[in-house]
């Protein structure tokens, strides 16, 4: 990627970037994310990525962008993908206080922040989908075979597998993180110890 495409391509996310960095998550597995020689991340490099974002300062957008521009150009390259990311903030978030100090009631902002949310929520699941596949199972969710068994078209799982040391971390960490207020820094590296045992590949 050039600088300018790095730039454009970041500046791009941070216009998307509504509802939280894992809104981005989605967007970016299918610009950034790929096995062809072309791609400036493979899959592994961005579970990897996505898991150390969680213990390093700063939102998951910014570290993709610092790390994809690195990756691409360097020190400057690292300077300007980060730059493109939070440049729309800058402007949106200004905007935004201004707006929404004057036109909050009305209802056609109201109608739009309600129209949002569900989209945020949708783009939360995605992003779940992504990390799953990149964690728990072994390959790609067969979403096409699965579809075929539901409408009766056939379909087989063959090949489809879990990494069940996975599976269980994240069955125990889910009640943990919600039922309890065990220290999030803690569990992180709980479980990187445990996956370094009984999460192999």
């Amino acid at each position: 990627m050039t600088f300018w495409e790095l730039y454009v391509t970041f500046f791009k996310f941070g216009l998307l970037c509504f509802g939280g960095g894992y809104m981005l998550v989605p967007l970016l597995s299918a610009d950034l994310v790929g096995n062809a020689p072309g791609a400036p991340l493979t899959p592994e490099a961005f579970a990897n990525l996505v898991s150390i974002a969680q213990v390093t300062p700063g939102p998951i957008g910014i570290n993709t962008a610092t790390y994809v521009g690195f990756t691409q150009q360097g020190i400057l390259g690292a300077c300007l993908g980060t730059l493109g990311i939070v440049t729309p903030a800058l402007f949106l978030v200004i905007l935004a206080i201004k707006l929404l100090k004057r036109y909050e009631t009305s209802v056609p902002v109201q109608g739009f922040l309600a129209g949002m949310r569900p989209a945020s929520f949708g783009l939360v699941l995605s992003a779940a989908v992504v990390f799953a596949e990149l964690s728990v199972f072994r390959t790609e969710i067969p979403w096409g075979e699965f579809w075929k068994m539901i409408t009766g078209a056939g379909g087989t799982l063959g090949g489809f597998g879990l990494n069940w040391g996975c599976v269980i971390l994240a069955a125990v960490t889910v009640p943990v993180l919600m039922k309890t207020k065990f220290p999030f820094l803690w569990l992180l590296l709980l479980s990187a110890i445990f996956g370094a045992f009984f999460c192999q590949p």
